[in-house]
């Protein structure tokens, strides 16, 4: 058991990562496109054409080199990936020969989160290559996955300390508030604020998974950074901890969201006074033409 520790904290910390990763993209891409559509309103100085904010549940990979690599979907096969992963791993290391070959409850319980999660993927990847399917599904198959992790993390508390069940319920308070957002994306899927929401309690849930690893298996012997893991008290200071997350995680969106408006608009200026600059240097040289043409005239 002892040497189980360790690994259960790296799969915490791994799925922290993991939402961390993901809200972080979410975010960004849905800023880069609600700045461009505001660009796109509000200058009416030029003849750029406005291009209307739309909501996604995924996002390209703009940055890839070529074009046929930025036409894949990147996000959905990544998810893929890293559930089929983690789905294994799970299912290795919760394997028990003993009293019959079974995989154990705690294990088999995080495979059913990872599967909801698996197959909205495969439901991306189908809507990305145009398969027929129902308007909406993506949002609908992102509403289904964290309604099963929500109904896993309530239900998953039996035989835990007190402490323990503690970050487990909040999670699934994360988790069902994740599943809200999800609901109203599927009624309002080009809304900017709800994408916010879906990245907020996403990256809520990978900062609380990393410390709940740090609060179940502290990597240090200090009695300051040991948690009691049956005292109230312990359970009031991690609701507190859990509020700072979300107003720590709610500040760090909208820095994100200033960095990009920041570089955004600077970018727009600079392209601004490179059209100036050649507007300009275009009449000069107009002026130098009609100039000589006059001394060649007289």
């Amino acid at each position: 058991m002892v040497r189980c520790l360790p690994l259960r904290q790296r799969q915490l910390e791994f799925r922290g990562a993991f939402f961390i990763a993901f809200a972080l993209w979410w975010h960004i891409n849905n800023c880069i496109r609600y700045l461009k559509s505001r660009d796109g309103a509000n200058d009416d100085r030029t003849n750029r054409s406005h291009t209307k904010f739309r909501g996604s549940v995924t996002y390209s990979c703009f940055y890839l080199p070529c074009k046929s690599l930025r036409c894949l979907p990147i996000e959905s096969i990544l998810k893929i990936l890293i559930t089929s992963i983690h789905f294994t791993i799970e299912l290795i290391t919760g394997y028990s020969p003993e009293p019959r070959s079974h995989i154990r409850d705690e294990n088999s319980h995080h495979t059913a989160m990872l599967f909801g999660f698996f197959l909205g993927a495969w439901i991306e990847i189908l809507v990305h290559y145009k398969v027929p399917l129902p308007p909406r599904i993506p949002q609908t198959m992102g509403f289904l996955a964290f309604a099963i992790e929500a109904l896993m993390m309530v239900f998953h508390l039996h035989a835990r300390n007190m402490v323990d069940a503690h970050i487990h319920q909040l999670l699934g308070l994360t988790a069902a508030c994740s599943m809200v957002g999800a609901l109203a994306e599927c009624f309002s899927p080009n809304s900017f604020w709800l994408i916010v929401a879906r990245s907020l309690f996403a990256m809520t849930q990978g900062t609380w998974f990393l410390q709940a690893a740090f609060v179940l298996w502290p990597r240090t012997t200090n009695p300051l950074f040991i948690w009691d893991l049956n005292s109230h008290r312990s359970i009031s200071l991690l609701t507190m901890s859990y509020a700072y997350h979300l107003a720590g995680n709610a500040f760090l969106l909208i820095m994100v969201y200033l960095l990009i408006y920041k570089f955004s608009s600077t970018a727009v200026r600079l392209e601004e006074e490179g059209e100036e600059e050649s507007a300009s240097e275009y009449k000069l040289i107009m002026s130098m033409n009609n100039a000589d043409n006059d001394v060649e005239s007289v």
